[in-house]
């Protein structure tokens, strides 16, 4: 029977309201991908931040008989996060509990809560979370509880399955349940009982299959995500028990996870890491049994391909390139909660592997400094290759488990694989204590040549893996589409059976991620696979993995870079499958999510493991959009600028009488028209500010250090808001706290024909951007004396493209100068509860430890509001596009407690929808210095 998405997607709407729900066609193709090979489109998308919009949509989904995939932050390996019909996002607020026991030795933690923030709670308690996935800084709970996600050091025996305490469910029928809650269980009990009865029942089976039981618990012993968590049914009776531990690892096809409950575990003091360098495989896997045990907390196995893909890369060491044919690297570390402990396990470490030899000597180092150059050549891999493949091809994370004993002889196997399919690229890398290895392979899937090679490749992984060895096709990634296929293959026929009855327990009409962990179909993990077109240098090196995802301004709104990239992808496979006209309607209909609105903060290429800068991709994509009177308007902005910001200056400060004598609405009304006329006027926000002023610094006097000072575009544009309790301009600010640090003051003769380029940037216009960059270059050169001066400019973002330009001549930021340089020159009293923003540019500079360290000079109490990377402003972008800017501080209001009456950053266009949406005043830091040393 066909389903009729149209009444669903109606139902949907009444049910939830059309925020919540979308089938435009764009924005399913761009939700349609995770971080797998994978791509499905949905039929419809729902954002639900909250329990009752799951209830509805399961709801309609039942009366529909819809599928329904439920989807955490994406960034899942193995194509469980995505799926035919409904496609349930969890939402950009909702679900995201944090709340610790008072003996700290419980977490309960909404499906939203990344995991890397509930590891932020509880590290001042000496506390975390036992899973600790590669992902754990964009991962969410809901997901890892789900994949039952590992990692580096918690094993098998701090994971998800091992640490839960209990989960509030959702299930298919609607019921809820609470599994850590007396009352919720006796309720279920009572509506549920032929459920509950039913596990009690197949668990007593299973543990009276002695055979079957042995299977299982040989099968757990090494780390093992294929299937169904079917050790729950001989490690425990208790029902609610079974739920709790069949949940973890479900994919989100038995129930959907609304909140866990873990035991946290300990979080040691002291660390020291050592690299283990031996002359081949073989001798660096006979060092794993030895050193199993409480003096090792993990141990990274590298191969000779690992070793040469990172050699001669940044941050990597030297030494590397000096390594001898064969060798390999076990990245050993050691923790503890004292040193003289530490100092044990490191020292029973090397007598362990004292039989061994090793190409240089084994030596521990606790100096973080140190070893985390050793941990950043293991988490160095994934994005170096992801980086580097061909233009073209997939990149596959795979990860499979065997015994200690054979990770030797599987090593050599699998990269004979490897050659055989046509892979020599392929690297092997992974947890070695608990026998887990992951390995890289960077396919093209161009023809079904290329799809039928990696079947054959998966088949003989699946043949070595399974019938060789007897390991796990799935160690920590999840089953999902790409292991689907050989679950019963790896488990037989008994076990299979097993699960099979498990769903239909919990999820009877099938409508739960259906084909995800069991499915039919024998090439379901070589279908739907994600094409990956030639199309751009930035857009070719994404690997869509979703880490932009927690930072970027725009998610809430729309898209991420991740959503951007996959659907310009889709507009190049149009274009060169020669359907031009879909390619254009699709280019058309997606300008406003993947151009228009994208903030070029840059804050994804801080978080995006392959370096790819969404900012400067769309600002180039801007470019064709520039018509010709729009660049004749840039043109005669750039030449005549000093004129232009004049004019702007005054028209705020006249918008600013009109707006006292009319009021809101009759300004409103003002500008509303003007934007008819020009888009260049701006959208009305009452907490707009005065026009700004240039600055008059004193006579220079005998004897005391000279600064060249730059008053960059936003301060001397805009002067306070309403809101701000100080009427000075922040040139005024800064001239009057650099004279009183004991400076000379110089500025540019023609300060307002002067700017870095970034609103020319912003725009796609590169080339008057660049030309503006470098006027104000050759400018302030003139005035250091052959570069004797520093130039101080006061706007993050300005300094920062001033700077991408390598100018001859010492450009600082006010931030950094103001910390260098002012702190110790000037006596301070401390104010009390500040807020601090710490945003996009002030992360690419790396400044977030300066300003803290301002702030904390100048309060008792500072304020950082949590989630609140960047404003959304985007230089000029807030006036003309405000949505972003509220889209991306729509929280920020209820972060701030009331006692806290201002707030601070350091660029001013910033400040300025900070202001508006805060409701208090942001300011400069300079602001804060120059108040507290009065």
């Amino acid at each position: 029977m066909s389903i009729n998405y149209n009444a669903v997607y109606q139902d949907l709407i009444k049910q939830l309201g059309e925020s919540a729900v979308s089938n435009d066609p764009v924005r399913r193709f761009a939700w349609s991908t995770d971080a797998s090979y994978f791509r499905i489109v949905p039929e419809i998308v729902v954002h639900a931040d909250n329990l009752t919009q799951v209830k509805h949509t399961l709801a309609v989904a039942r009366a529909y008989k819809v599928p329904v995939t439920f989807r955490a932050a994406g960034t899942s390996l193995s194509g469980q996060a995505i799926g035919e019909g409904i496609l349930l996002m969890l939402g950009h607020d909702g679900f995201r509990t944090i709340e610790v026991s008072a003996d700290s030795q419980k977490i309960t933690l909404g499906a939203a809560v990344i995991g890397a923030d509930a590891n932020a709670v509880l590290r001042p308690l000496d506390k975390k979370i036992g899973p600790d996935p590669a992902t754990l800084a964009s991962a969410m709970v809901g997901g890892i509880v789900s994949n039952n996600a590992s990692g580096m050091c918690c094993g098998t025996a701090q994971n998800s399955y091992q640490t839960i305490a209990s989960a509030k469910l959702l299930f298919a029928d609607g019921t809820e349940l609470n599994t850590g809650c007396d009352k919720s269980k006796a309720a279920f009990a009572k509506s549920h009982g032929e459920l509950l009865d039913s596990l009690t029942a197949l668990a007593k089976l299973t543990r009276s299959n002695d055979v079957l039981t042995q299977r299982i618990r040989k099968k757990y012993s090494i780390k093992n995500t294929t299937g169904y968590s079917i050790n729950s049914l001989v490690d425990f009776e208790e029902p609610f028990e079974l739920i709790n531990h069949l949940i973890v690892g479900a994919e989100g096809t038995l129930a959907f996870v609304e909140e866990v409950t873990y035991h946290t575990v300990d979080e040691a003091k002291f660390k020291a890491s050592a690299m283990a360098v031996f002359f081949n495989m073989v001798d660096a896997a006979s060092a794993i049994p030895p050193i199993i045990g409480h003096s090792v907390a993990a141990a990274e196995l590298l191969d000779w391909a690992s070793i040469q893909a990172v050699t001669g890369k940044k941050s990597m060491p030297d030494w590397l390139s000096t390594l001898p044919e064969g060798a390999a690297i076990l990245l050993i570390e050691s923790r503890a909660n004292d040193a003289q402990t530490l100092e044990s396990y490191t020292q029973d470490v090397i007598a362990k592997l004292a039989h061994l030899k090793t190409e240089r000597p084994i030596t521990f180092s606790s100096d973080a400094s140190v070893y985390s150059k050793y941990w950043a050549m293991r988490s160095g891999l994934f994005p170096i290759i992801g980086g580097e493949r061909p233009k073209g091809s997939s990149v596959i994370i795979e990860d499979v488990a065997f015994n200690v004993e054979h990770l030797a002889e599987a090593a050599a196997d699998l990269t004979q694989l490897f050659h055989k399919h046509g892979y020599p690229e392929g690297v092997i890398y992974g947890h070695a204590l608990a026998g887990n290895f992951h390995f890289i392979i960077t396919p093209t899937f161009a023809s079904q040549t290329d799809i039928d090679r990696f079947q054959g490749f998966m088949q003989d992984v699946a043949e070595m893996v399974i019938h060789k060895y007897d390991g796990s096709m799935k160690a920590e990634h999840g089953t999902g589409r790409a292991v689907a296929p050989f679950v019963e293959m790896e488990w037989g026929a008994d076990a299979y059976t097993l699960m099979k009855r498990i769903k239909h327990i919990f999820d009877p009409q099938g409508l739960l991620n259906p084909g995800v962990i069991l499915n039919d179909d024998s090439t379901v993990h070589v279908k739907n696979i994600k094409p990956c077109p030639v199309v751009d240098d930035f857009i070719d090196k994404c690997i869509e993995c979703g880490f932009c995802e927690k930072t970027c301004p725009t998610s809430a709104l729309n898209f991420s870079p991740r959503q951007r990239i996959a659907t310009l992808r889709e507009i190049e496979r149009l274009e060169q499958s020669g359907d031009k006209a879909a390619a254009a309607e699709m280019r058309a209909a997606a300008k406003y999510d993947v151009v228009d609105t994208c903030a070029a903060c840059q804050l994804c290429t801080i978080a995006c493991p392959v370096d790819n800068s969404m900012g400067q991709l769309v600002r180039k994509l801007r470019t064709p959009y520039i018509s010709t009177t729009e660049q004749k308007v840039l043109d005669f902005q750039a030449k005549h600028f000093g004129a232009v910001n004049q004019v702007i200056s005054s028209g705020f400060d006249m918008l600013g009488v009109i707006h006292k004598i009319t009021g809101d609405g009759i300004t409103h009304a003002l500008m509303k028209t003007g934007r008819l006329i020009s888009k260049e006027v701006p959208y009305w926000n009452p907490d707009f500010p005065k026009g700004g002023k240039l600055p008059t610094p004193s006579p220079a006097k005998v004897g005391q250090e000279t600064v060249v000072y730059f008053p960059a575009c936003g301060g001397r544009t805009f002067g306070p808001t309403p809101k701000d309790p100080d009427n000075r301009t922040l040139p005024e600010v800064v001239v009057t706290l650099l004279e009183r640090a004991g400076y000379n003051v110089i500025t540019p003769e023609k300060t307002r024909d002067l700017c870095c380029g970034q609103m020319w940037e912003s725009k796609g216009d590169f080339k008057n951007a660049d030309a503006k960059r470098q006027e104000l270059i050759d400018a302030v050169s003139k005035m250091t004396h052959g570069g004797k001066l520093p130039v101080v400019v006061d706007a993050l973002s300005c300094t920062y493209r001033t700077l991408s330009g390598n100018p001859k001549v010492q450009i600082i930021d006010l931030v950094e100068f103001m910390h260098d340089n002012l702190l110790t020159k000037l006596n301070i009293s401390k104010k009390v509860n500040v807020a601090l923003h710490l945003g996009c540019s002030a992360r690419k500079m790396k400044l977030e430890p300066k300003m803290q360290a301002i702030a904390d000079a100048c309060s008792a109490q500072v304020l950082k509001p949590a989630g609140i990377d960047c404003c959304g402003y985007a230089g000029e972008k807030g006036l003309y596009k405000p949505e972003i800017n509220a889209s991306a501080l729509r929280n920020i209001k209820k972060l701030i407690p009331v006692e806290i009456k201002e707030g601070y950053y350091a660029n001013r266009m910033c400040e300025v929808g900070l202001t508006q949406h805060s409701g208090i005043s942001y300011r400069h830091l300079a602001y804060l210095l120059e108040e507290c040393s009065r």
